[in-house]
């Protein structure tokens, strides 16, 4: 009972932070969990379409989390970033997929839109 516990607790955190870092903006493609106990650590994964250029949404993504308490990057590509070594924070990766791009298992991004992909762990 312990582990289901401390499993409902690390899912209900990693949501809100999703929430607080605005992993949720934009349309919706996937929001789900995976992993956890004997299947590796438990990830929330969360991949949208937003308006706009990939540049310019991946730069408010990063000044959405770093407004939760993030430390900013250290190392920025052009089309991802990490967050690690934050305590009392998950991890948190973001990716994003320009227009044209295809984002893995959900198809092509459409024209003006870019793919965001946010990953806590």
């Amino acid at each position: 009972m312990v582990f289901w516990r401390k499993s409902r607790e690390r899912r209900a955190h990693l949501s809100a932070v999703a929430d607080r870092v605005g992993a949720r903006t934009g349309t919706v493609l996937l929001d789900a969990f995976s992993g956890g106990g004997a299947n590796g650590p438990l990830c929330l994964g969360v991949i949208t379409l937003r308006t706009g250029d990939s540049g310019e949404v991946l730069r408010a993504q990063i000044d959405a989390v770093v407004a939760a308490g993030y430390a900013p990057p250290g190392h920025l590509r052009a089309d991802e970033c990490a967050f690690v070594d934050n305590p009392g924070l998950p991890m948190l990766t973001i990716s994003t997929y320009a227009a044209g791009k295809v984002i893995p298992q959900h198809g092509e991004v459409p024209s003006g839109q870019t793919g965001v992909v946010v990953s806590l762990a």
